[in-house]
């Protein structure tokens, strides 16, 4: 992580306190993600300008941070490896979203129906995704199971409205938010650790 590590722990023990409830390495943490965020964005937003598909994938990363907030899921060890399949993922949904073909209203309304009810039944067994740095207390839990289903209630309806008034913006919703629920699946676990575990071996 080199520079980032450094900057952050820097920052974190000038932060911390005494009597803090969290611990000069939590904030360092803390500190870094929202680094590497921010680097993430920026690169984000300059290669998706360069694409020509800055709207769809300004959009669809929006919507799908949103879920993924709340909802948690898959990552990658590496930091750096996560930022660019993460870099991979949004811009392929932006391209996805801009290229997407126009659907009769049926098959449209078909397919609404289709991402967002397999993301209810992910979201209904499996949200908010355990993680290996966040400790869900079952009131957290609970709290973030409720949110997460009424945002994704709030989702479904807007896209069906939105059909015949923004059938791009419709589809952008119901692609993030489908792809989420996948990612917070255990398969997309298990399936990110095999795949670490094979680079390890290859190195």
């Amino acid at each position: 992580m080199g520079w980032t590590r450094n900057v952050s722990n820097r920052i974190a023990k000038r932060l911390t306190m005494e009597g803090s409830p969290y611990t000069a390495g939590q904030i360092s943490h803390g500190i870094e993600i929202f680094l590497l965020n921010l680097i993430n964005a920026a690169v984000l937003l300059l290669a998706a300008w360069l694409l020509g598909i800055f709207l769809e994938t300004l959009c669809f990363s929006l919507v799908l941070f949103l879920h993924r907030v709340i909802t948690g899921g898959v990552h990658l060890k590496n930091p750096w490896t996560c930022l660019i399949v993460g870099l991979l993922i949004m811009l392929g949904g932006g391209y996805l979203v801009k290229h997407f073909p126009l659907l009769p209203l049926p098959a449209a309304y078909a397919l609404i129906l289709l991402g967002f009810g397999t993301a209810f039944v992910i979201y209904y067994r499996h949200a908010p995704a355990a993680h290996s740095y966040v400790n869900y207390q079952p009131s957290v839990k609970q709290t973030s199971r409720k949110v997460a289903f009424s945002l994704l209630g709030c989702a479904c309806i807007i896209s069906f409205v939105l059909v015949e008034l923004s059938y791009r913006l419709a589809m952008t919703y119901t692609l993030a938010v489908f792809l989420q629920s996948l990612l917070l699946h255990p398969v997309a676990f298990r399936l990110v650790a095999r795949l670490e575990t094979t680079i390890l071996k290859g190195w």
